[in-house]
């Protein structure tokens, strides 16, 4: 029934509540589980900028980016890449850490960081990838955006062509 799975994550509480039902749905049905990192392109673009704090190596900080005389008073904000960078390592990391528990586990993963607006890379990686079934947390992201536009898993349920199973955030897979 199922032969490839998607766990598109982010690394939050809501993203992890989802896990344990993609391991065993894949586990169940010797599936392979396609865990994909989506880079928010709206989270590049930023008026702040991450600086190494001094005498530490990998820590960083967020400070005021100075504008230069091309960007003052244009009221747009400019896109960091030094942000996509250090979002592109998150996402290679925590979705290699990931894969290696799911082989560890005795499942097929793979691991896929990926750039754009999060619903429709999730739906088109599904479409694009033979995708049985999606899984994902109903909780990622909190505050205002959530209220005002809806969340990605929303968007997701409401787009996609490949079934959604969605898991609460309080979901546990040993209480089913």
């Amino acid at each position: 029934m199922y032969n490839n799975i998607l766990y598109p994550t982010d690394g939050s509480s809501g993203a992890n509540a989802a896990f344990e039902y993609a391991l065993d749905l894949a586990t169940n049905y010797d599936a392979t589980l396609h865990i994909l990192f989506v880079i928010d392109a709206e989270h590049i673009e930023t008026g702040m900028t991450p600086r190494k704090q001094t005498g530490e190596d990998d820590r960083r900080v967020t400070g005021m980016m100075k504008r230069d005389e091309e960007t003052a008073g244009a009221g747009s904000m400019s896109r960091n890449e030094d942000i996509a960078e250090l979002l592109e390592r998150r996402g290679h990391q925590l979705t290699d850490e990931i894969a290696s528990r799911l082989i560890e586990e005795g499942c097929e993963a793979t691991a896929v960081v990926e750039k754009g607006d999060p619903p429709r890379v999730i739906t088109e990686y599904a479409e694009t990838n033979d995708i049985d079934l999606i899984t994902m947390g109903t909780h990622g992201r909190r505050g205002i955006k959530r209220r005002l536009i809806g969340s990605v898993t929303e968007n997701v349920v409401r787009t996609s062509e490949v079934p959604v199973m969605t898991v609460r955030l309080d979901g546990d897979a040993s209480k089913r």
